[in-house]
């Protein structure tokens, strides 16, 4: 191959508590790393990094994280993350998002969320990977949200991991913190099904209009969680296949499903 397509890559990122390790998830996403070569920088999309009409592009020399959870234990938060950031790729994202007609600019200062950094952690422990973090803007239409994925999946032949970051099934409301490996709430493990179904179905009509699931508004009381999916689903590129890195249901409503789509070819390094 003349060049190496990098996946997409979409996370659920589950607990906090997955910052420790220990954990299918997390050992998941260890191994992904190990089959990939070293990408040029990874562009994060995430839940927790929310704007309003635009997308809002991370533009910094060096990250600082956040620790925004509560009522972890005490050192879950002196936890550090430290990358760089690549200004120059982040100018280029912003022209590219900009000349294709979706509003963007810079945000000099914000950190990473722990939507990001705890996944990173995990897919590249030692921090040598430069990271930008790009906004959910909540106000943009299913099919805007899939255009951001469609103008940065060139990125993807150029030496860039896009990752999305979110959660296939995502209901706090109803978590049950005593049965992280229990069989799962019935309509939590419809939906997961439902949405590898189509992911393997490249059933892009079906994921756009989320919302007529009826097991949808249980899976997801609020959508933030749910829209990073159709970034990942927006950034295919011809010949990409859905292949599963991690499903399953923990605490009864967190679907921890992860996977990427990806050629055939550039699958694993030999």
């Amino acid at each position: 191959m003349a060049t190496f397509r990098f996946p997409s890559l979409f996370v659920s990122h589950g607990s906090p508590m997955l910052a420790y390790g220990d954990d299918p998830a997390q050992e998941a996403l260890t191994r992904l790393a190990l089959t990939l070569p070293r990408p040029k920088a990874v562009v994060c999309l995430s839940a927790h990094s929310i704007s309003r009409d635009q997308v809002k592009v991370l533009k910094t020399a060096g990250n600082t994280i956040q620790h925004d959870f509560g009522g972890f234990p005490d050192d879950l938060y002196e936890i550090d993350y430290a990358c760089s950031g690549d200004p120059a790729l982040s100018d280029r994202i912003i022209s590219l998002l900009n000349e294709s007609g979706v509003p963007a600019t810079a945000d000099p200062s914000g950190p990473l969320d722990h939507g990001i950094w705890i996944p990173l952690m995990h897919l590249y422990p030692k921090g040598e990977i430069p990271v930008i973090r790009i906004s959910l803007p909540l106000e943009f239409q299913p099919l805007q949200i899939m255009k951001m994925g469609q103008v940065l999946s060139v990125l993807r032949e150029q030496g860039v991991l896009l990752m999305a970051s979110g959660g296939a099934v995502h209901n706090l409301r109803e978590l049950r913190w005593a049965e992280k490996r229990g069989a799962g709430a019935d309509y939590a493990v419809r939906f997961e099904e439902w949405l590898i179904s189509c992911l393997q179905r490249k059933d892009v009509e079906a994921l756009v209009t989320f919302e007529e699931n009826t097991d949808f508004f249980k899976s997801h009381p609020t959508s933030e969680h749910f829209l990073p999916l159709l970034f990942t689903v927006g950034s295919a590129l011809p010949n990409d296949d859905f292949r599963l890195v991690h499903r399953g249901i923990e605490y009864s409503t967190l679907s921890m499903l992860s996977f990427v789509l990806n050629h055939e070819n550039d699958q694993i390094l030999h």
